[in-house]
Parts: C-alpha cells; structure tokens; sequence
C-alpha cells in the first residue's frame, strides 16, 4: 500500500470504526494502523528508545539534591568510678558523662555533582541516539509491512466474493443446461446418459459453489486478522482495483536506488553499523580520566532543653579517577567491539545484493502478471463464445451434451484465470511498494 496513503488513512480515519461499515482499502489501512498489534507494540517501542536517548541526554547535566531530616534521641548517661590515693587514704568519685534529657535533632543539605569530563557519555550519547531512530525505522518497517499484508487481504477478501459470484453463474450455467436436457430428454431427443452427465456437472457446480462461500469466510477472517478486529466482527469491502493496468512502470535501476534511499531494513542495517562503531568508542573511552565536581552545603541542628547547636557547613570537591590497568579486560573489551564491527560491516554486499534481489523479483512478477492479463482476458471471450457455439449446436441437434459441458468448464476456468490475473497485478503492485519502502505505484 502507498506510503502517502497509509499516513493520510491514519489522520483522517476516525479512532472508531463502525465493523459493518463498507471499508475501502485507504479505510482499512488507517484502522490497521491504530490497533494492529504489531503496529502497536513498535509505536511503544519507539517511545521507550525515545525515553532511553532522553535519559542519555540527562548524563550531561548536574545531579541536584535535597536530603533532610528529623528526629529525637535519648542516651542515658555513663557513670564512672575514679578511686584515687591520697594522703588521707583512699577517695573514690563518681564522674557522670551525658546529658539525662531527650535530645531533638534536625538537618537540612543540598548537594550538586556535574560530570566535568566523561569519554563515555558521547559515544554514549550516539550510541541511544541512533538507537531512537533505529526504533523509528523499525516502527516505518512494522507500517509497511501491516499495509501490504492489508491490502493483501482486501483484494483477497474482494476476489474471495468475485470467486463466489463465478461460482454462483457456474450454478446457474449448469441449472439452466440440466433444464434443456431434461426437456430434450422428454422429447426423446437425447438419452440418459445425456441428463446424467449434467446431474454430475451440476454436483460440482454446488460443490464448487460451497467451496467459494467458504473461501469468502475465510478472507474475511484474514482482513480482520490483518486490521487488528476479532475474526467473528463482520466486515464489508467496497468494490474497487482490478483494473489490471499500470500508469507507467519504473525501470529497475530507479527502483533500486529508491530502495536504498527509503528501505527501514538498509536504514536499520546502517545505523547498528553506526552504533557498533560507538560501542567502540566506548571501550576505547576508559582509557581516559573521568573528572566530576561535586559540592553541597548544609545545616544540622541539636537541640536540648538546656542546650542548642547550629552548625553550618559547606562542600565543593573536585574528585578525578584514571584506571591505568585492569587485567587487560579493558584491551579484550575494545577488541571484541571491533570484531562485533567487522562481522557487521561483512554482511553489507549480502543485504544490499537482498534488497536487490527483492526488488528484481517483485518487478518481473509485476511485468508477468501484466502480461498475463491480455491472454486471459482473450481467453475468456474466446471460452464465452465457444459456450455460446456448442450450446447453440447441441440445441439445434448437431452437437453434443459433452461439448457443451466441456464448454462450460472451459468458461469457468478461464474466468477464474483472469480473476487469479487481476488479483496477482494489485498484489504485484503493493509488493513493489513494500520493497521499494515508499509509494511508487
């Protein structure tokens, strides 16, 4: 689904919509966008890496806080005994040490540390800030892909009811050559055998016809999958697509080039190669200093009924660390982030040749179901008037029961045929923008 379609569909598409409402694909896109899980679950995804790159952001500024407190204490006092030798003999005296009352104590500090030279937090700093926007283009990727597999299911719920429609006309072909037979068959024009044969056709038409019904069920199920619904909430699609045309369709050169300028997956695989290079930078950082400053300043209280004490006190503290050695666990650090690099940077020529890949084969497939789409078409005027021969021959009696039963299945297939063509055109087409990453068809 186009990429222009699918943000317009989530800006106009009101948050509730009705499920018996006739959806179109724009309609059905935008509700898969507000309630598909997948598309959820990458939205608060996105907002956590958001909140991440925040919070490295927040490493950059001071530390700021207030610590206070209150409370009262008591300890009773200690008695000491002091014997001393004098001229007059032996003197003992008791020494009491403390304070016989409750004592209330009270404080107040306010303290600031900022981080004067960190390595780490810039390479940090890139490390969640790419983060961010890998989170964004993986949240593009769950949207792109939510689309296609929505605009799948539409044009298959829409061939679905197509499919029933032939299946339904198959019937009724059927019906109306069993009611010839029968009359003819009164008239002793043809045999048994005759009537038998298109009691057996007319079997397989309402088979036939069960199985389409069935397969309408089960896109249904598909669509409501896709949008995010209950499989039993009931939908409706109008009628729109299968033309089976393309205005123009782009070269595969441009194709590619567009893919790589708008693809979430390449963006994704440059930006962890981005973030692999800063987890370098990272462990390469401790070999440098960390200088913090710290200050604080405060106020504590001692209080008691006879006695009070103010002390006011202030801090500031310039504080540095340099880890010279630590087992060489930090050069073994930096060299598994280098290979971790390597490793990444291996794999560039295999995605760019995928993406590739991919879009080679969705333009072809593209170019096929085009090409089929005229042979399809002839073949189903040339399956209409072959019926329309041998009925008109068997009626006149100089044809056969079997060439018109031959005819009629004929008919069916090359309606189907043609069905199958349109439907794989609208599907080739959003497989294009899928893999391209943008709206170009």
């Amino acid at each position: 689904m186009a990429m222009s379609r699918i943000l317009v569909a989530s800006l106009l598409i009101p948050l509730a919509v009705t499920a018996a409402a006739s959806l179109t694909l724009t309609d059905s896109v935008g509700l898969a966008l507000k309630q598909n899980p997948s598309v959820v679950a990458s939205q608060k995804k996105a907002a956590a890496a958001e909140a991440k790159l925040n919070q490295a952001v927040g490493a950059f500024f001071p530390t700021v806080k207030i610590d206070g407190n209150y409370g009262k204490a008591y300890t009773q006092p200690s008695t000491m005994q002091i014997t001393s030798q004098t001229t007059m003999g032996s003197v003992t005296q008791n020494l009491v040490f403390g304070t016989d009352d409750v004592m209330t104590t009270a404080g107040l500090t306010a303290s600031l540390s900022q981080p004067l030279f960190v390595a780490a937090l810039f390479p940090g700093y890139g490390i969640a800030k790419r983060g961010a926007d890998l989170a964004r283009q993986e949240l593009r990727r769950t949207v792109i892909d939510a689309s296609y597999n929505v605009t799948q299911a539409y044009f298959g719920l829409l061939a679905a009811q197509k499919m029933a429609r032939l299946a339904e006309e198959s019937q009724q072909m059927a019906l109306s050559h069993q009611k010839q037979v029968q009359a003819m068959l009164k008239a002793g024009v043809v045999t048994k055998a005759d009537l038998l044969r298109t009691d057996v056709q007319v079997a397989n038409s309402e088979v036939t016809l069960t199985q389409a019904k069935n397969g309408v069920e089960l896109a249904k199920d598909a669509l409501n999958n896709a949008l995010g619904n209950d499989l039993e909430n009931p939908v409706t699609v109008q009628e729109e697509g299968f033309t089976g045309k393309v205005a123009s369709l782009p070269a595969y050169k441009e194709l590619l080039n567009q893919a790589y300028a708008n693809r979430p997956d390449w963006e994704q695989f440059q930006l962890s190669t981005a973030i692999s290079e800063d987890t370098v930078k990272v462990y390469q950082a401790e070999y440098l200093p960390t200088v913090l400053l710290s200050a604080s300043t405060g106020k504590t209280i001692t209080e008691y009924p006879t006695f009070r004490s103010d002390v006011n006190s202030w801090r500031v503290t310039g504080a540095g660390s340099w880890t010279l050695f630590d087992g060489l666990g930090r050069e073994n650090r930096i060299k598994e982030a280098a290979a971790n690099l390597d490793a990444q940077r291996a794999t560039e020529e295999q995605i760019r040749n995928g993406i590739a890949l991919e879009v080679r084969d969705a333009l072809l497939s593209l170019k096929a179901t085009l090409d089929t789409i005229g042979s399809t078409q002839k073949a189903v005027d040339s399956a209409q008037e072959s019926y329309h021969v041998s009925s008109t021959r068997y009626q006149s009696g100089v044809g056969t029961n079997l060439e018109v039963i031959d005819a009629q299945v004929a008919l069916n297939q090359a309606r189907v045929n043609n069905l199958q063509a349109l439907f794989n055109v609208e599907i080739a087409k959003a497989k294009i923008n899928k893999v391209v990453g943008k709206e170009v068809l």
